[in-house]
């Protein structure tokens, strides 16, 4: 991972500000060595709804078919929606041009391999490689190929999501659902889908006069959605969703207002799918809490555990076969639509578990576990980093050690991991309030002094 100010260059793709450190020759170094690590084929390239989107596609489809590759343009588009495209259409691989929940200013690249899928990390470290060495395989002959184009990809995304879902059931609730896309892409595709489910939607900005493409901050998280929160707590809503800028994250409000967050938007979504499933198992990382498991189970389910990061989540669920998964952050995953993090199947699948059960959000949510999760962050290098999960490796010699370290009490637990794109030490603890705080503070403390 190379990180300099405002830039970063990973295994989860390059994100930057754009006219600053996302300059065109990055744009075009990236797509060219993406272009010859897949070797030729179709590509598909969309866009989030930032205004620089078209831009930096200009540079990406320039490059691609500098490369010999053939750009299929599917304007913009949810990130699910394109993994899913590229999978069923057989292309060799996607390009999504979004900085995800960053800020607007923001714009970057996340690359997609033959199965729909963001490049696993071995993949990844060698489009790094390719990028640095600047070895790209250009054609040499004057033949390039034309862009094609593709206005209904979505389609195929909707198509998939209705298949696991009861659409006749959904439709007789009639549900008033208040959707905030925050200006991201569920803007232009949220009233599709849950129109066609047979939604009453009220879109939070829709009539929104200050011209600001993102009218408030793209991750969707309780202190960016209080606009939100307001208008069901004056309003009559059954329910509202709420998504990040590319529509791969999802955060539930109930009908009186109530902020979810990811963790228990992703039990809220999973609850009613895995009472349906035959006994399987469940794939979550490391930081999710333990509401998921407890549906998991609930339901026959067994759960395992992989690393943070969605590919890892992805590529541990593909090796066992998992029913389901996702991560804490709303990032729904499920196997039968894709191997993917999808507000779109999570907000169907909420929808279809209020019909079945004939439950309000509220109510369902109210018979999981109350646990509180806290976190907090001590700058340190990685060398400094990776010392301290060494020292807490030996205090802690039963612990999970697949991603730094996580501990495991009947009343809590606690994950302790070098960051992947900052110079920190991230800590994450779950338990019962009141306790769980002091456990998070002394765990700090020892930290900080076996840093010293």
């Amino acid at each position: 991972m190379k990180r300099i100010e405002n830039i970063r260059i990973g295994i989860s793709g390059t994100r930057g500000i754009v006219g600053e450190t996302l300059s065109p020759e990055l744009v075009v170094n990236l797509t060219c060595a993406f272009s010859t690590l897949i070797g030729g084929g179709k590509v598909a390239v969309a866009t989030d709804t930032r205004v620089s989107g078209d831009v930096v596609k200009h540079s990406v489809l320039s490059a691609l078919i500098f490369s010999g590759i053939t750009p299929v343009d599917t304007f913009t588009l949810p990130t699910p929606s394109l993994e899913i495209y590229v999978k069923e259409k057989k292309l060799n691989g996607g390009i999504i041009i979004t900085a995800s929940h960053n800020p607007e200013e923001w714009n970057g690249l996340k690359f997609v391999d033959n199965r729909g899928l963001f490049l696993s990390p071995f993949a990844a470290l060698n489009l790094i490689d390719i990028y640095y060495q600047g070895s790209f395989k250009i054609p040499t002959e004057n033949k390039f190929p034309d862009v094609e184009i593709e206005k209904e990809a979505f389609k195929v995304h909707k198509e998939k999501i209705l298949k696991i879902v009861d659409v006749e059931r959904i439709r007789k609730k009639h549900f008033k659902v208040l959707v905030d896309a925050g200006g991201g892409v569920g803007t232009r595709f949220d009233r599709e889908l849950l129109e066609y489910l047979g939604c009453r939607v009220k879109m939070v900005y829709e009539e929104d006069d200050s011209n600001e493409r993102f009218p408030r901050n793209p991750e969707p998280i309780a202190e960016n959605l209080s606009k939100a929160s307001e208008m069901i707590q004056n309003g009559d809503y059954d329910i509202g969703f709420a998504q990040d800028s590319d529509g791969d994250r999802l955060c539930i409000l109930d009908e009186s207002g109530r902020v979810f967050g990811g963790e228990l938007t992703l039990a809220a979504a999973l609850y009613g799918y895995l009472a349906k499933q035959k006994a399987g198992k469940i794939v979550i990382n490391l930081s999710t809490s333990r509401v998921t498991e407890y549906l998991a189970k609930r339901f026959g389910h067994s759960v395992s555990k992989s690393p943070v990061g969605e590919i890892n989540v992805v590529e541990q669920m593909i090796k066992e076969g998992a029913v389901a998964g996702g991560e804490g952050n709303g990032g729904v995953i499920i196997p039968q639509v894709h191997h993917c993090r999808d507000s779109f199947t999570g907000m169907a699948l909420v929808l279809d578990s209020m019909a079945a059960d004939d439950k309000k959000i509220s109510q369902i949510t109210a018979e999981f576990p109350q646990f509180k999760m806290v976190s907090s962050k001590i700058p340190l290098s990685m060398t400094g980093a990776h010392r301290i999960i060494s020292l807490l490796k030996e205090e802690y010699p039963n612990g999970n050690t697949q991603d730094g370290l996580r501990v495991d009490t009947p009343c809590y637990w606690f994950h302790v991991r070098p960051s992947n794109t900052e110079p920190i030490l991230r800590i994450v603890a779950e338990g019962n309030e009141g306790e769980i705080e002091t456990i998070l503070s002394q765990l700090t403390d020892k930290i900080k002094k076996m840093s010293r």
